[in-house]
């Protein structure tokens, strides 16, 4: 996640389309965050993405600082000031996108895992993937490339990093199908949150009794 942090700036015109270099990352984390949903339930999902959204803050804490501080001391370091002395923006962006996404894809894999009973991976898979791609570059990107992009081209990166971010997850399906089958062989476990609280400030609390 902070190398998505690190490439949001970098965007690559694909025959009119604007893409983030970031977008296949995204993609990825999505992809393991799905997996461990899956396989070991919402609560221990959502712990990751806690732990994840931490260090992500303290990682755009010490770069913004470091791009602030003695700017003119050289050419280098003002072209890093140029390029990272507004990457709070990207910390608050994390802040408000990162637990919205996320925890958008860990509820909607685990209620679609329960009313699926466990079947139909690739749609449980592909519905999370969409849903939650499009809350965060709603949330995220607004914030991080405002001032940077005119509105239309802040349009154009939206639909088209959406588009982009959702054909990537497809391609990534069969990795992650044998990814889930061979990490819930391995642990010999198949978690589903009957009962549980989806209260993600819960998350690392135990529920007196689970179904």
């Amino acid at each position: 996640m902070i190398t998505c942090d690190t490439l949001v700036y970098k965007i690559i015109d694909f025959y009119g389309f604007k893409l983030t270099a970031s977008g296949i990352i995204f993609s990825m984390c999505y992809l393991i965050s799905t997996i461990t949903t899956e396989v070991y339930g919402y609560k221990k999902g959502v712990r990751i993405i806690w732990i994840m959204l931490l260090c992500q803050t303290f990682y755009v804490v010490a770069i913004n600082s470091a791009a602030i501080v003695q700017r003119h001391n050289n050419e280098v370091a003002g072209h890093y000031h140029e390029l990272f002395h507004e990457f709070w923006r990207v910390m608050v962006g994390t802040w408000i996108s990162v637990p919205a996404s996320y925890f958008c894809n860990s509820f909607v894999i685990s209620k679609l895992k329960i009313f699926f009973l466990g079947r139909l991976f690739i749609i449980r898979y592909m519905v999370s993937a969409m849903t939650a791609q499009a809350v965060l570059l709603i949330t995220a990107y607004p914030i991080s490339l405002s001032g940077k992009y005119s509105f239309g081209e802040l349009l154009n990166i939206l639909a088209s990093t959406w588009s982009y971010k959702v054909l990537i997850s497809f391609i990534l399906f069969p990795i992650g199908i044998y990814l889930v089958g061979v990490v819930k062989k391995y642990e010999k476990t198949d978690f589903y949150d009957w009962g549980i609280s989806y209260n993600p400030l819960k998350a690392f609390s135990e529920d007196k009794k689970l179904n």
